[in-house]
């Protein structure tokens, strides 16, 4: 359901027109239902705080993965929405592009999907936190740390596609 809001401070929001300030998504009464519902969902269920210990757990991992992989950059993120920045050299922050096709592919072949993107946010993986259980969440971080092992520690040869 789409929902938008325009907010800002009282002297820009009151400087244009009447009705010149607005978008297609606002204020539609379904939408704002629905958004309603999914911030009663998120306080009566907690999951502020599920995503926050998420986050902190994956950190936990994935920074003692930083310091055992050069492969690793960066660890970042808020919450549930995590990730880990491949670099082929620590100094030049170069994307590690092949590795992350391997470690991608590895990780696919092992019943995990995770999310690659390139340059200021080569980010990989995004563990989602609504429906995320700690086991589930540790049996994903296995898959990834195995992955990381194999293209970090056995210099896998560059694949040709993933």
């Amino acid at each position: 359901m789409p929902i938008a809001a325009v907010t800002g401070r009282a002297e820009i929001m009151d400087a244009p027109d009447v009705g010149s300030l607005g978008g297609t998504y606002c204020g539609h009464p379904a939408s704002c239902a629905a958004a309603l519902a999914a911030i009663e969902t998120i306080e009566k269920d907690g999951l502020l705080a599920r995503s926050t210990a998420i986050g902190k757990h994956f950190e936990q991992r994935a920074q003692a993965w930083q310091k055992k992989w050069p492969l690793i950059g960066d660890v970042r993120g808020l919450g549930g929405m995590c990730a880990i920045e491949l670099v082929r050299d620590a100094q030049t922050r170069e994307p590690a592009d092949t590795e992350t096709k391997s470690i991608a592919k590895y990780c696919y072949e092992h019943g995990l999907i995770i999310i690659t993107r390139r340059h200021l946010q080569q980010r990989d993986p995004h563990p989602r936190p609504a429906g995320c259980h700690r086991e589930q969440l540790d049996e994903g971080l296995n898959v990834i740390e195995a992955a990381l092992a194999s293209v970090a520690e056995h210099k896998q040869p560059a694949l040709s596609h993933a």
